[in-house]
């Protein structure tokens, strides 16, 4: 309407023009109904050709409510085309609708908006006035102003409505999602507890030295329900062993290593049974978090074995009377009497086998063969005192069963020669199936199931000494997750275990024969590649292992992806040595990280050099501070207003002996990572507060402080004193700080920055805007600048 320009006085019917309002309406409102209901195709072209044919009869229905002097005339075959054209055109724009990417939906409103151009503009040009001289001349009823207005403010209401409608709906999807997060946490966390509760060993989680966060059932029925401290845990030991223990878990505690023991344990009735405690360090970051603890009931094992060394005798008359197995065999003919319980043991009626030696001899179990009728000979040639082994016998069902077999010669011939053995055999399964868990968890990583350090580190040693006596070669992969960290923080500590887990099972899946991977601590793994041609086929390797690790992992529903860096150290090229070359496999690894993460570096002889060289510029550093070499420079800070010097930041700078200046990019990260950014740092505050004392005019002086130096609980103490020492007043001090120091920890941030500026300090944010901090960084903490 704004647009139609006759080049006579044109007038609106406005009854027929907000007709045509309604016809629109009511045939969007048809083709959405169909839409609604539509499963098909053919159903979605059906509200295709009503949503055309509602536009093209809103679009009749406007023209007829046009007056004009003269009559309007149509070109049928242009009318028919912008029927057809628009009418395919909005077809196309509703078929590309049900496709969720954004490209289908941009598709989708492209179309519709080219259809309904389409036929207008078709439609106008198949459109013509044909002078009427009996109409009469009329001047433009509607004006343009106020109709654009009011088109411009319906065109916003519509707008606002749909933008509130996918507020609204993504809102109730987000809600949604939230929902079912929470509903799956709480089923996990029923799960990890119905699972400990029908653990046959009590289970319990603690910090170091702080009361109990978890424990299950049978760890309550021994303390009782509630927290337990550590002490009260110790005081629950016989006093026998009470010190032992604890002298073990220190030690255990010192170097972050798991602890396996038994010991006594008194219950709530006061009585002391055996348990098999152990206690398995979870690392976060490379330091201890906590402990997981769990004390198996090996009470009738203890007692058991503790039988089993007395006599022959009082343990024949024992047994005879109990439940374990007996016999006794004629070596010269090879019968054996054999008692009901020894058959019933292997699964056997009495007599359904020959009861002879050689039916002993097939069912022991074809590994145990060799070792068993080796201590038994000795044993009948009088070698040893008595014939006691472990081992499996085949039952009935095909099983293998352990059994402990404990024989003794009791008669021989004049010349030496054995004539009669007797024994028993005892069912022993049970226990060795809870060594054998047990043995397990103190090899294994208890999130991953993958061997440990220990068992990595046996495996490796093993390795290296077969590659020194037989050739070959293999190779050490040590990796480290990147963006581990963000990972665990965004979705929490059972996704991030998620996460290890996902990347465990796809190191898992890329072992060859001859291959182990192993969970060192944190997100630190590493892979012993038991046979590889060279270094080159190390990194081919090492690279598939990112690959691997780079696919996304679902977490709660959402799709992550981390990387991964990869040190690499071949035997026997890098090293013979166990020690050298899972050190050279972490220069690599410190290598490849450097350089940007997600990437595989083999080791080369220049880092072992570099290595050295970054000791001696270590050393150079401690002596540096002792000689009092370092040095301050000061940089202007002054106001651009007015051109007026406000004051100097103190920058440090290391003058060597011999190497000459040292830059600051080479000294300030060594100091962080080495600690000595803490007696360096206050060398600067207190050397630079020395000199600003002494200025002729009293201008602010800027001092950087590191994020280690805000570690320290004492901060604010140690700087008042440095200012009294030096006598330079607190509003002439003003410290910077990095975005690192927020994003650490930002409670203690908060309070060192607040007690800073109670002593009258000023405060200012250096390098904002170039790490985390956002606009309601600078709302929570006091600066004074940016």
């Amino acid at each position: 309407m704004l647009g139609y320009d006759p080049g006579v006085g044109v007038s609106y019917d406005p009854a027929i023009t907000l007709a045509s309002l309604a016809v629109g309406v009511a045939g969007a409102f048809a083709a959405l109904a169909v839409l609604r209901r539509a499963r098909l195709v053919r159903g979605v072209v059906a509200g295709g050709v009503l949503l055309g044919l509602g536009i093209t009869a809103m679009h009749v229905t406007g023209m007829h409510g046009v007056q004009a002097p003269g009559t309007f005339a149509w070109d049928p075959a242009l009318a028919a085309a912008a029927i057809l054209t628009g009418t395919v055109l909005v077809c196309l724009a509703l078929l590309a609708l049900p496709r969720t990417e954004r490209g289908g939906l941009i598709l989708s409103a492209t179309l519709l908006s080219a259809g309904i151009a389409a036929m207008h503009f078709l439609s106008m040009a198949a459109t013509r006035l044909v002078p009427d001289p009996r109409a009469d001349l009329a001047a433009d009823s509607l004006p343009r102003a106020a109709l654009a207005a009011g088109i411009a403010v319906v065109t916003l209401a519509v707008l606002a409505c749909a933008a509130m409608a996918l507020a609204a709906d993504r809102l109730r999807r987000l809600n949604r999602v939230l929902s079912e997060q929470t509903t799956a946490l709480a089923a996990s966390e029923e799960r990890m507890r119905a699972l400990t509760d029908a653990l046959p060993q009590m289970v319990w989680v603690a910090p170091a030295d702080g009361d109990s966060v978890y424990t299950n059932r049978r760890y309550q029925a021994l303390f009782g329900a509630g927290a337990t401290s550590r002490t009260q845990r110790f005081a629950s030991h016989h006093p026998d062993t009470r010190e032992r223990m604890e002298a073990a878990w220190r030690d255990a505690q010192a170097a972050a290593r798991p602890l396996e023991t038994e010991a006594r344990l008194r219950d709530l009735s006061g009585e002391y049974r055996w348990y098999k405690i152990v206690m398995v360090p979870v690392l976060r970051a490379g330091a201890v978090a906590e402990w997981i603890g769990t004390a198996l009931d090996i009470d009738d094992i203890v007692r058991a074995r503790e039988a089993l060394r007395t006599s022959e005798e009082r343990l024949a008359f024992a047994l005879e009377a109990g439940s374990d197995g007996l016999w006794d065999c004629d070596l010269a003919t090879g019968e054996a009497w054999t008692s009901d319980r020894w058959w019933d043991l292997l699964g056997y009626a009495p007599g359904e086998l020959a009861s002879h030696t050689l039916t002993w001899r097939a069912l022991v179990h074809p590994d145990d063969r060799g070792r068993v009728f080796a201590m038994l000979d000795e044993h009948l040639a009088g070698a040893t005192p008595v014939f006691e082994c472990e081992h499996r016998l085949r039952r009935k069902d095909g099983a293998w069963g352990w059994f402990l077999t404990r024989a003794k010669v009791v008669g021989r011939a004049p010349d030496g020669r054995a004539l009669r053995l007797v024994g028993t055999h005892v069912d022993i399964g049970v226990r060795k199936e809870a060594e054998g868990r047990i043995a397990h968890m103190a090899a294994h990583d208890a999130l991953t199931d993958l061997p440990n350090r220990t068992l990595f580190r046996e495996r490796l040693r093993r390795r290296l000494a077969e590659v020194a006596g037989e050739g070959g070669s293999c190779a050490v992969l040590c990796l480290d997750l990147d963006r581990f960290k963000e990972v665990n923080d965004a979705l929490g500590h059972l996704a991030g275990d998620a996460l290890l887990r996902a990347v465990a099972a796809r190191l898992q899946a890329g072992l060859g024969p001859g291959d182990s991977a192993a969970r060192l601590g944190g997100d630190e793994f590493a892979v012993l590649v038991g046979s590889v041609a060279g270094p080159e086929a190390a990194l081919a390797r090492a690279q598939a292992l990112i690959r691997e690790i780079g696919r996304p992992v679902q977490l709660g529903g959402q799709p992550t992806e981390i990387g991964a860096s990869i040190g690499i150290a071949v035997a026997p090229a890098h090293g013979t040595d166990e020690e050298a070359i899972f050190r050279r496999a972490d220069l690599a690894l410190y290598k490849a990280k450097a350089e940007g993460r997600n990437a595989a570096r083999a080791f080369e002889p220049a880092m072992d050099a570099a290595l050295a060289e970054r000791r001696r510029l270590e050393t150079d550093l401690r002596r540096a501070l002792a000689r009092d070499e370092l040095t301050l420079h000061y940089q202007p800070q002054v106001q651009p207003a007015r051109g007026r010097l406000a004051g100097f930041e103190a920058l440090v700078r290391w003058r060597h002996p011999s190497r000459g200046l040292v830059p600051p990019c080479a000294f300030i990260p060594l100091a962080e990572e080495t600690g000595l950014i803490v007696p360096l740092g206050e060398w600067v505050l207190r050397a630079a507060c020395r000199e600003a004392a002494g200025w002729a005019r009293p201008l602010k002086v800027a001092v950087n402080l590191s994020p280690r130096q805000f570690q320290q609980a004492d901060l604010p103490e140690r700087v008042l004193a440095i200012l009294t020492e030096t006598g330079l007043s607190p509003d002439r001090l003003e410290i910077e700080i990095t975005e690192t120091v927020i994003v650490n920890d930002m409670a203690r941030a908060l309070t060192v920055l607040r007690r800073l500026k109670a002593l009258g300090i000023q405060i200012a944010m250096d390098d904002f805007g170039t790490g985390y901090s956002s606009l309601a960084t600078l709302q929570a903490f006091p600066f004074d600048k940016i």
